[in-house]
């Protein structure tokens, strides 16, 4: 597997992503929401072409998965989801599933948005109506090695640095922390 992943995409579709804030993230974790969806698909079809750019210091890897432009949400205010969240897009090596989780003790704090569906949920209710767990499917490969991309994002309850999970199908499991609104 290589080391370096490109990062720049093609997405048909607005998403977006928030959530870092201060203080305990984990102290005190309400109940997810109803809405919330224990696992939603992502497949190829929804994904767009993946790009030749190498992974920047600006992204976030977690295993294969990589959040485009994570890095930088740290100083940004939510402008994304009616304001509830960041635009973070998603690429995924080609031939390889992987499933992005927001783990237990952040559930009801940050949310995934990584469908139209889930956008217009999120718009309305916030971190309420995003989901927990969005699974990926790249698109099998064809020709030279490439990624597939989604567009989408995260929703906050308020600015915090968010700890976000990855499960790569086949084996092997990562945690990174993003920084929305606040510094990991």
């Amino acid at each position: 597997m290589r080391s370096a992943y490109p990062l720049e995409l093609v997405v048909g579709g607005a998403v977006a992503l928030s959530g870092c804030g201060g203080g305990s993230d984990a102290a005190q974790s309400p109940p997810a929401a109803k809405t919330q969806k224990a696992t939603v698909g992502a497949p190829c079809s929804s994904g767009g072409a993946g790009t030749t750019r190498v992974s920047s210091s600006q992204d976030v890897e977690i295993g294969p998965l990589v959040l485009v432009g994570g890095q930088r949400w740290a100083a940004l205010k939510p402008d994304a989801f009616n304001r509830h969240g960041y635009k973070v897009p998603v690429t995924l090596p080609e031939g390889l599933k992987a499933t992005l989780s927001v783990p237990a003790a952040m559930r009801g704090h940050v949310g995934l948005v990584y469908s139209q569906a889930a956008q217009g949920r999120a718009e309305k209710k916030g971190v309420r109506g995003a989901d927990v767990s969005v699974r990926f499917a790249a698109c099998p490969i064809e020709g030279p090695p490439g990624k597939t991309g989604w567009g989408g994002g995260i929703v906050v309850d308020r600015p915090r640095c968010v700890t976000l999970e990855v499960a790569v199908v086949g084996g092997g499991g990562a945690l990174a922390r993003v920084p929305l609104g606040r510094r990991c």
